[in-house]
């Protein structure tokens, strides 16, 4: 195939950064999706159920990094997901558990108002995380976790009408 250039990129206003909502289920490799021209999803079939994991300000983030070998000829996206949660009392405890032993697939919103989804191709993994009670007072009681997620593609962007409609929310 060949790779073609074929538009520039225009210099928009400015935008704003962070998550503002987080959305984890367990990932299925049977799930598929319809992407328009721009590679956008506009539809799913992926009888997956998401969940809510409210984050609140300048707790969530994504990152996305390309990996880019000249030597091999190879071009691949790792993508991190990080989540913090407040208050480690039992369901946080096991959600925990459950959460890092589980592949999983996730839906981001960013405060810019766009969405994000992670595991269109493959599963993503915890692969970080920390519980502390804290020592201060003044101290996180809580978890942070990182997932990643390893791709051809990096995360896809998706029509907001998705969310709630092809994939539900549990």
């Amino acid at each position: 195939m060949a790779c073609i250039i074929d538009s520039g990129y225009a210099l928009g206003c400015n935008s704003i950064g962070g998550i503002e909502k987080v959305w984890i289920g367990t990932y299925s490799a049977d799930a598929t999706y319809a992407l328009d021209a721009d590679n956008v999803i506009t539809g799913a079939t992926s009888g997956s159920t998401v969940y809510l994991m409210e984050q609140d300000i300048e707790f969530a983030g994504l990152e996305q990094t390309g990996q880019f070998s000249r030597e091999n000829g190879t071009v691949h996206y790792e993508s991190v997901l990080s989540v913090k949660f407040i208050e480690l009392d039992a369901a946080l405890r096991n959600l925990i558990l459950s959460l890092g032993k589980a592949p999983v697939f996730a839906v981001a919103k960013s405060n810019a108002g766009h969405y994000y989804v992670l595991g269109v191709e493959s599963a993503g993994r915890a692969t970080e995380g920390s519980a502390s009670l804290g020592v201060a007072q003044g101290d996180m009681n809580g978890a942070n976790l990182s997932f990643t997620w390893k791709s051809a593609n990096g995360a896809y962007l998706m029509d907001s009408t998705v969310l709630g409609t092809d994939i539900t929310i549990g």
